[in-house]
């Protein structure tokens, strides 16, 4: 088999960071082509890394290239028209969370993949961390015992990112669909990816667009879309999830908080037999009557790198990755509950019409 031959559609910042350098290194890919609807945009980095073709249309480097694989990296609206395609072009897709800000849509995708035989994976990056991996290890052996709660939060005092991410014609959301869904699907997956039964939602504008002297963010590589002229979304957010089997599921999740700055992803679970945190990763259990604390030793890695040689070797071996459109779609089946409850002031509960009708447009909200 000869090198996988990938595109990277979308020039921006994580495309920048985390997919072209580690698509570059990996001694099995080729880099084929970057595409953007901002061709100096595109052309900039295509030279950056070493790629001779650039587009502005997907639809036409699809026709003209030879591709394996695209990696698609555009705001969240964007992904489900750009996966369809990809998909009816017969190439395998890595796509950005979250797969994408419909439930239906997610279906639709999922059906997709399916008949085309594709490999297709969303970019829950943080799945591929060392520590993580390592309290999955304790979760998965049973050393917790039954598992009863899960909390996970991001808490940033100044931290909204700039440009599109606060308008939600292009977000499909604000911090809970942009740090949210990290902290939601490394909970959830962490405590084995029980089906979802209720969700009950807070979504709030508390401190919006501010002038805080000193305060960093996340700024586009694109010059134009630094500002945040449009601010329509949630800065803040909170949900309470049931699952299948008792256990519960706590989510704080903030770009801007008048409070304690706690800006890693933070995760504990509880078990009747012990516990285990995240950042730091510790074991918490009984031992001869001794409530004990076990730290793990865990090396950190480059799970961004990790994340994308997953992806190309789970092409070479025709195999299903970490993160299936499936596992995607359910994470934005929650992501939408949270909002709708949000948005109406009531608990939503799944298989519901109200619930189902609501979804299919979008949350409701």
């Amino acid at each position: 088999m000869g090198k996988l031959r990938v595109a990277v559609i979308g020039a921006g910042t994580i495309a920048k960071v985390a997919h072209l350098p580690n698509y570059r290194s990996h001694p099995d890919v080729e880099l084929a082509a970057v595409a953007d609807l901002d061709a100096d945009r595109a052309r900039h980095l295509a030279e950056e890394f070493g790629v001779k073709a650039v587009y502005t249309d997907v639809q036409t480097m699809l026709e003209a290239e030879q591709l394996d694989a695209v990696s698609i990296c555009t705001p969240n609206r964007t992904h489900a028209a750009l996966v369809r395609t990809a998909l009816a072009h017969g190439v395998d897709v890595l796509v950005e969370k979250p797969l994408c800000t419909d439930v239906g849509d997610a279906r639709r995708l999922v059906e997709a993949a399916q008949r085309g035989g594709r490999i297709c994976m969303v970019g829950m990056t943080h799945r591929f961390r060392s520590d993580v991996q390592a309290i999955k290890r304790f979760i998965d052996a049973g050393d917790l015992g039954r598992l009863y709660y899960v909390r996970a939060h991001i808490l940033r005092q100044r931290g909204t990112p700039a440009g599109w991410f606060t308008d939600k014609s292009k977000s499909g959301g604000g911090c809970l669909m942009d740090i949210g869904v990290h902290a939601l699907d490394l909970a959830w997956w962490l405590v084995g990816m029980p089906d979802l039964l209720s969700a009950s939602g807070q979504l709030v504008a508390g401190i919006g667009r501010y002038q805080t002297l000193t305060a960093s963010r996340w700024q586009s590589s694109d010059p134009d879309n630094r500002d945040n002229q449009v601010f329509d979304v949630e800065d803040f957010a909170t949900a309470y999830l049931r699952f299948a089997g008792g256990l519960v599921l706590q989510l704080e999740v903030s770009w801007a908080v008048n409070g304690p700055q706690d800006d890693a992803l933070k995760v504990d679970v509880f078990g009747e037999a012990g516990g285990i945190t995240l950042d730091p990763p510790v074991f918490y259990t009984e031992h001869n009557r001794v409530l004990t604390e076990s730290k793990l030793s865990v090396e950190s890695n480059h799970f961004y790198q990790d994340e994308i040689y997953h992806f190309v070797e789970c092409i070479q071996q025709r195999r299903q990755p970490l993160c299936t459109f499936d596992q995607g779609a359910k994470v934005v089946q929650m992501l939408l509950a949270i909002a709708q409850s949000a948005a109406t002031g009531r608990e939503v509960r799944l298989g519901s019409p109200a619930s189902q009708a609501s979804s299919e447009n979008g949350g409701g909200k």
